[in-house]
């Protein structure tokens, strides 16, 4: 089990994100996003860059997620999961599928909310003109 990557999450409007993923592309030194997806059943577009994980909507659409703070890419949800139950971390919301493949949230001891995903290989197939190629 690793965390593979981490994303500190903004959460922002449709109409900041081209100035907000033009600043934080600049700000890192990359030129295109690690991936950038519409997230249709909630109506956000995500975009990953560097460390940062932009989601924009509408007020009432980003408000339901703003409690999570980080996003981790994992390599085996599954073990993140059980390693959870063992050590009595509470899981928010279980495992489940997601557009980038499957998620989960859950609260740390500290009181952070974060969630944890594991990108699909068909969602890095997609996103293969992004940072995956």
């Amino acid at each position: 089990m690793k965390i593979l990557k981490s994303f500190y999450r903004v959460y922002l409007r449709k109409t900041e994100l081209e100035a907000c993923k033009k600043f934080y592309m600049a700000l890192q030194g990359v030129d295109r996003p690690h991936h950038e997806f519409y997230y249709e059943e909630f109506r956000l577009d995500i975009v990953g860059i560097g460390s940062f994980l932009l989601l924009a909507g509408d007020k009432a659409d980003t408000e339901r997620f703003e409690a999570t703070k980080l996003t981790c890419l994992v390599d085996d949800l599954d073990a993140v999961r059980a390693y959870f139950i063992q050590t009595g971390v509470k899981i928010i919301d279980d495992i489940k599928v997601v557009p980038s493949g499957h998620n989960l949230r859950a609260m740390s001891p500290d009181g952070t909310i974060a969630e944890y995903v594991r990108h699909s290989d068909e969602f890095k197939r997609k996103m293969a003109g992004n940072a995956y190629d």
